[in-house]
């Protein structure tokens, strides 16, 4: 089931107040073992946030997967696995909402972070990796007044344009404030719309956060003033074929004020020891009985 934009809006609406940490807090690790139901997410929590058709979200055990994939994982032992089939429309995106705080000082100082790894499959969108979302929203602004910055990872390759990321190994993203900004050639942020600014529709203009953070003020000053970060994701969108993508150690941090690391980690299956000693457990209350 897909999460409306309305109802999503009326979640951050009722959580704006809420943030992980309160301004001046040290640094937390929150530890994620799967996704909520998209029907009605928590604040805080990771959910599926538009999971459709052949597309799948979750969280996986890297133990025994070998390669890079599990040598070189970032937070052992696991990570969120997105895939998608070969349909167009088929999407993997899962994301947390709260209230990070002003738009424009978290754009102008905030500092972001998240390790992806991108599978090599026979067929699949050689272009297309788990990307990086930022959900902006101006409460009782004019209708116009939400959108997600986007950072994929194929336009954040060395020499610009748009290249295909690296496959089969883990890479390390770090981002602040000027990432992309003007002739640097490691790209940047695309808007899905809003602050009367138009859809991106995947591609340029391709902007650092600061240099967005201009844009927005300069289109739309009255909606924007009172903007909040409300919302993180992580996804593979539509048009993004047979795509098998790992994330972990998503972080943002905000000079000043919070700070938050989401290590993803599966619940751990019991093992065999585990078990054989639970049973003889039942025996011998059974016995006592």
């Amino acid at each position: 089931m897909k999460l409306s934009v309305s109802r999503f809006l009326a979640g951050v609406a009722a959580a704006l107040g809420y943030v992980v940490l309160a301004a001046g807090a040290s640094a937390a690790t929150v530890v994620v073992n799967g996704f909520e139901a998209p029907s009605s997410p928590v604040a805080g929590a990771w959910y599926a946030a538009d999971v459709r058709d052949n597309g799948t979200a979750s969280v996986v055990d890297l133990t025994g997967m070998g390669g890079d994939l599990e040598s070189n994982q970032p937070l052992p032992n696991g990570a969120a696995m997105l895939t998608t089939g070969m349909a167009n429309n088929d999407k993997a995106e899962v994301a947390t909402y709260a209230d990070y705080g002003d738009a424009t000082t978290v754009l102008n100082t905030a500092l972001f972070g998240f390790d992806y790894y991108k599978q090599t499959v026979a067929g699949g969108n050689a272009f297309a990796a788990p990307s990086f979302k930022i959900g902006i929203l101006a409460q009782g602004g004019t209708g116009d007044n939400y959108g997600q910055l986007v950072f994929e990872p194929n336009w954040n390759q060395p020499g610009g344009g748009s290249q295909a990321p690296p496959a089969d190994a883990w890479q390390s993203v770090s981002i602040d404030a000027n990432t992309g900004a003007g002739a640097d050639p490691s790209g940047g942020w695309f808007w899905t719309g809003g602050f009367e600014l138009p859809n991106g529709a995947g591609g340029p203009p391709i902007r650092s956060l600061a240099e967005w953070a201009t844009a927005f003020a300069t289109a739309d000053p009255t909606d924007f003033a009172n903007a909040r970060v409300v919302s993180l994701a992580m996804g593979v969108g539509t048009y993004n074929q047979g795509q098998i993508g790992y994330f972990d150690n998503v972080s943002i941090d905000i000079p000043g004020g919070l700070a938050t690391t989401f290590d993803f980690q599966a619940i751990p299956e019991p093992t065999s020891a585990v078990l054989a000693a639970a049973g003889c457990l039942l025996t011998g209350m059974r016995r006592r009985k």
